[in-house]
């Protein structure tokens, strides 16, 4: 035999195999491997030994992971990336300064830390980051979410009777008393913020153990919109009072927003005109050097810093001036040279550990859907686990250097990115602009008005108070997406960030139960000649090819115990009966049919003995009699009513379920029952592996004695229907033979 005479052979056969398989028993009997089932002890140690097993390669690896500046440091190419990396870091740089100073003063804290915070965290994420591209450092909602925290922990009244001051106090004594309280506020909350710090980087620390990287699966895109759109309101409306120079405590907690308002508006006599016409000109600036910026992106060589103009000019007119000392105008005030290290209180990290936790979360997902955005971008990996190692170990650094939670920035990754930063390097470079200004620099900003800072903060919110933009398009996508974005919005907006998140996690969590309980399954039919079946009432079907006998349903979600109700509801509905309530209904109707068997049998042997006592007959009476028997088949103790129109077969097209939990297994095995008892059988359809497992472990199909377990898994609807075809024929075939039989005896 030739070689094509022996692929032709086997071809056919393949074909003909093909042909006549039908069920996933016959094509894995045929086509798969057995699976090798290992007991949770076998697992562990396995793990265990590939975990602590040591080679060179795997050591190298293992450095690479958690120093990945191993890594891309001795790949690091100069003539590429030097020039881009220098333009970027000290683009960036320049922009860390009015950002460090504005949202260290959102933090209720002095302007200073902001600068350590765009420094320190810097340095560490440089180290252990898997990013190229995203700036660490201070970010509005997270310094606002800092500020909260800071102002639950100490009062307004802190400081108490400054009179008690020890004569040893460090301070000048041409110092006043409030002067004095306010530095020692001051430094009370940067206890409170290292301690802060700290507890972001332990939270961050068990995360990584527990290999959590994967938790941002559960924060939406759309939720984490409304979040921070909601918490820029928060940040607008802290900034408000210092733009028009009231002094107004902040609030926290429920209806915080609408307070601070409602005071904001009973002192609107009070406002600081001076303070006004700063804010307006800075705020001026801002939007067009923005706009500038936009209209030339494609002119311009990077962006220009108009923040640092700003600063600049509006520090400058300050101080020349006078515009604290002649009309009042709040300024920075001192900004020490150097460096100030702390350590913090173990009695602090207690007290505010667990408002650490959402200001983690919040952090780890606004940096890593940053990071993953510019990874895409650019064809790069990061590890989301090595992210939670990288801020657990800025935030610990920056906690012994008076620093708060550290954040990403998008509007400084973006500018890393356009200035032409394609590595790390770029912040080394920034912290390099950043540890100028620390050491030598700083104390130029200290006539800086705060208002110049309110308006930077202000109009940087642009972006993310235009996030209503996304609602339209959101709502013709999924109105549940846009329900969670108002849910989460509204909350943060009435109930405060930190509640406003939780409830807008949970929101979003039940939305996706909520999207199993309200899917619509639908009775299916074949489509053209092609063996497609879908959606009936979506298609144009062939009502005269359709078998009655048979119905294909599909329910396309996962079947488990928040759905199995609505799953049963509407096949009952398209059933057009509940087995259960037609299994009780026939069991009557088939005791009601026995009574009146068994009381004709028993008239008709009364006028038969009477007949024969008589010495009469009456065949016309007899034989109606036996005629009236005879026509209900008599099975046992029960009376079987055929009907000709009836279902037959069921058949559950199973490609949109995922999974299935114990609460659905029970399900589908219940009903299997109860429509086999009614006579018929129910078939499934592309079950995926997960989903057959999950039934055979119920014992479904369950078995009968010693007979072959009945065909219930099919590859495919057209090969279910096939099956159900060909045994419908069979039955009505040994169905016509014994009616024939039951007419010829009932005749002799």
């Amino acid at each position: 035999m030739t070689l094509d005479s022996n692929l032709s052979h086997d071809v056919h056969e393949d074909n003909a195999t093909a042909s006549i398989m039908e069920t996933e028993e016959q094509f894995h009997k045929r086509y798969g491997i057995e699976r090798e089932e290992k007991t949770i002890r076998q697992r562990m140690t396995n793990q265990l030994k590939e975990t602590f097993s040591c080679s060179k390669s795997k050591m190298v690896s293992g450095v690479e992971s958690v120093l990945p500046i191993t890594s891309w440091l001795r790949k690091y190419k100069i003539k590429e990336s030097l020039l881009g990396d220098i333009t970027g870091g000290i683009t960036v740089g320049v922009v860390h300064l009015p950002q460090g100073l504005a949202y260290g003063i959102l933090a209720e804290l002095p302007a200073v830390t902001g600068l350590y915070v765009s420094f320190f965290p810097v340095i560490a994420y440089v180290i252990f980051g898997t990013s190229r591209h995203i700036s660490i450092g201070t970010f509005a909602v997270i310094s606002l979410m800092i500020g909260s925290v800071i102002n639950q922990q100490v009062p307004s009244d802190y400081c108490g009777d400054v009179t008690t001051t020890p004569t040893s106090s460090p301070f000048n004594t041409t110092e006043t008393p409030d002067d004095i309280c306010s530095k020692l506020q001051d430094e009370r909350k940067i206890e409170v913020a290292v301690a802060l710090s700290l507890s972001v980087a332990v939270v961050y620390f068990v995360m990584y153990l527990l290999q959590l990287g994967i938790i941002t699966v559960y924060l939406s895109s759309h939720m984490i919109s409304g979040f921070t759109c909601g918490a820029a309101f928060h940040v607008m409306t802290s900034q408000v009072s210092k733009l028009i120079g009231l002094e107004v405590e902040r609030k926290s907690g429920p209806l915080a927003l609408i307070y601070t308002y409602i005071e904001i508006f009973s002192n609107l006599n009070q406002i600081n005109w001076a303070t006004v016409i700063v804010s307006v000109c800075c705020i001026v600036v801002l939007v067009i050097g923005k706009e500038v910026n936009l209209r030339f992106k494609d002119r311009l060589p990077f962006p220009l810093p108009w923040e640092l103009v700003v600063v600049i000019f509006s520090d400058v007119a300050s101080y020349f001036g006078f515009l604290q000392l002649n009309y009042g105008v709040a300024i920075v005030g001192e900004i020490p040279r150097g460096i100030e290290t702390t350590i913090p209180k173990t009695s602090d990290f207690g007290a505010v550990f667990f408002s650490a936790i959402p200001i983690a979360v919040v952090t780890y997902t606004v940096g890593i859907s940053l990071a993953r955005m510019f990874a895409t971008k650019h064809a790069y990996q990061i590890n989301s686990n090595q992210e939670l190692l990288a801020y657990g170990v800025c935030n610990l650094v920056g906690s012994f250097f008076s620093c708060y939670p550290s954040a990403a920035s998008l509007s400084r990754s973006v500018i890393w990115e356009e200035t032409g930063g394609k590595t790390q390097f770029t912040g080394i470079i920034s912290s390099a602009v950043i540890l100028v200004i620390l050491l030598w620099l700083g104390p130029l900003f200290e006539s800086l008005p705060h208002a110049a800072l309110a308006a930077i903060i202000v109009v940087n919110l642009k972006r993310m108070l235009r996030q209503f933009d996304q609602l339209p398009a959101l709502w013709k996508i999924s109105k549940l997406d846009v329900m969670v974005w108002l849910v989460t919005w509204l909350a943060v907006i009435l109930l405060g960030v930190d509640v406003g998140l939780i409830i807008g996690i949970v929101f979003s969590l039940f939305t996706v139960i909520v999207r199993t309980q309200i899917v619509g399954g639908h009775v299916m039919s074949s489509v053209g000649e092609m063996g497609i079946y879908r959606n009936r009432k979506r298609y144009n079907v062939d009502a005269e090819k359709e078998n009655s006998s048979i119905l294909i349903y599909q329910f396309p979600s996962p079947l488990y115990f928040a759905n199995k109700e609505r799953f049963l509801n509407l096949l009952y509905t398209e059933l057009d009966f509940e087995p259960a309530m037609e299994i009780a209904r026939k069991k009557k109707q088939k005791a009601k049919q026995l009574k009146n068997v068994i009381l004709n049998a028993a008239y008709v042997d009364h006028d038969v003995t009477d007949m024969t006592s008589n010495g009469t007959s009456s065949p016309e009476k007899l034989e109606n009699g036996i005629s009236t028997i005879s026509s209900s088949h008599v099975n046992g103790s029960c009376v079987v009513i055929e009907r000709s129109d009836e279902i037959r077969y069921v058949i559950m097209e199973m490609t949109s379920c995922s999974f299935i939990d114990n609460d659905g297994m029970k399900c589908i095995k219940s009903l299997h029952g109860e429509l086999k008892e009614l006579g018929i059988r129910m078939l499934l359809s592309q079950c995926n592996e997960n989903v057959r497992r999950c039934l055979k472990a119920g014992d479904f199909p369950p078995e009968e004695g010693d007979d072959v377990p009945e065909a219930v898994f099919f590859l495919s609807v057209a090969k279910a229907v096939s099956y159900a075809e060909r045994n419908v024929v069979n039955s009505d075939v040994a169905m016509s033979a014994s009616d024939d039989i039951d007419e010829t005896i009932t005749k002799f």
